[in-house]
């Protein structure tokens, strides 16, 4: 029977309360990514970020377009706003976890990969930690 490695059991919790990778870091960068939009005209911007709107830039000479304009104009540029902020997301975390890191289904996405290794050297602590217990159980009904 093995002994038991409290070693791999410090280590297991040690890799469990650390960081994945550098995944902290990589959410500070996801949620400083901004997304802008612009009329063609260049009156009106919008920025957007985690947070939601961050930045309206209005020029006065969009104010003769009427509130009806005005107001379909920053709908469509808070959601083209929205869409670039996405796709600099998307970009970034590729650019982190490799190719298609949102799809979760995929058997070579890094994040599944990390958790399966993870699940496994859980497992086998477990188990070790159990054959210990065991091993303690009969030595103490001797």
């Amino acid at each position: 029977m093995t002994a038991f490695d409290e070693s791999a059991m410090d280590r297991l919790i040690a890799e469990a309360q650390r960081p994945a990778g550098g995944l902290d870091d990589l959410y500070d960068q996801v949620l400083a990514v901004k997304g802008s939009a612009q009329d063609p005209d260049k009156l009106v911007r919008v920025e957007c970020s985690a947070q939601g709107v961050t930045g309206l830039d209005i020029d006065p000479r969009a104010m003769r377009w009427g509130s009806q304009r005005l107001a379909e104009t920053i709908l469509v540029l808070i959601a083209d706003a929205l869409s670039d902020m996405q796709a600099k997301s998307t970009e970034l975390l590729g650019d982190v976890l490799g190719e298609g890191p949102l799809d979760l289904a995929a058997e070579s996405n890094p994040a599944d990969l990390r958790m399966r290794e993870a699940r496994e050297a859980y497992e086998q602590a477990m188990d070790q930690a159990v054959a210990e217990l065991g091993r303690i159980e009969r030595d103490l009904d001797r």
